[in-house]
């Protein structure tokens, strides 16, 4: 890869392995989180090892935010080839006590935060005749999540809203892909955890996943440079789960 990448939620997590591999591989790596210390430190660690990245503090339900940052990018590092959504929220509650408020905040960091950076960075990859995207869902989509609707409603918008720019936008030689992570191993799974309640959990979790273990950050981000990458060249609107196994049909 030689290029431009734009990776939101990039500051932990499977965005900040995503950003630190494309940077390996060679891209120039826009670093993008709302958290603006956590990007300075994912572009550090690419720039530390030889690469090109900048960090970029971004709130992605904020339209005019995501295209001033978008500009911005471009200018600073050139035009966006590859795009990929990690941004994200969790919350869990039974259907009963989700209010207006985290139903509008879940769907407006997901479903909202996709399509305003999909929005953003289409226009010059249709320009440029080429171009990929990767959004982040979840196997919440896939199968219903009890205490977790709201969350598992937005990330299955995204599948459909990925699926339909992948449809519209296949004749200018764009691609969109979704990747469907199951449970991974970042501070997203073991927020407000002690260490032995965070042990305890991932030995719960593993029991439902066929490969008996929840996923590293790295297993994910490989799945999401595979799809931005020549190696997916012919592929596009197809959901991919790293799950271990928990969803397979």
């Amino acid at each position: 890869m030689a290029g431009v990448s734009l990776i939101t939620g990039a500051g932990s997590g499977i965005g900040r392995q995503t950003a630190i591999s494309l940077g390996q591989a060679g891209d120039a790596v826009a670093v993008a989180d709302i958290n603006a210390a956590a990007a300075q430190r994912t572009a550090d660690v690419i720039v530390g090892t030889g690469g090109i990245a900048a960090a970029y503090e971004l709130d992605v339900a904020d339209p005019t935010a995501v295209g001033a940052a978008v500009g911005t990018v471009v200018g600073d590092l050139g035009p966006v080839e590859r795009a990929v959504n990690l941004a994200g929220i969790l919350g869990f509650s039974d259907i009963e006590r989700i209010t207006d408020e985290d139903w509008a905040r879940m769907m407006a960091v997901h479903a909202g935060g996709t399509f305003h950076v999909c929005r953003a960075v289409l226009p010059g990859m249709v320009e440029r005749r080429r171009g990929a995207i990767v959004n982040a869902a979840s196997v919440f989509a896939l199968r219903g999540q009890p205490g977790a609707a709201h969350y598992a409603a937005a990330k299955a918008a995204v599948i459909a809203f990925s699926k339909s720019i992948a449809r519209e936008k296949a004749p200018f030689g764009v691609r969109v892909n979704v990747v469907s992570p199951g449970p991974v191993d970042t501070p997203f799974f073991g927020r407000g955890m002690t260490g032995d309640e965070l042990d305890a959990a991932r030995r719960e979790r593993a029991k439902t996943i066929p490969l008996g273990a929840i996923a590293r950050p790295e297993q994910v981000s490989a799945a999401i440079v595979f799809l931005l990458g020549e190696g997916a060249a012919h592929m596009t609107g197809q959901v991919v789960p790293v799950d271990g196994g928990e969803t397979m049909r």
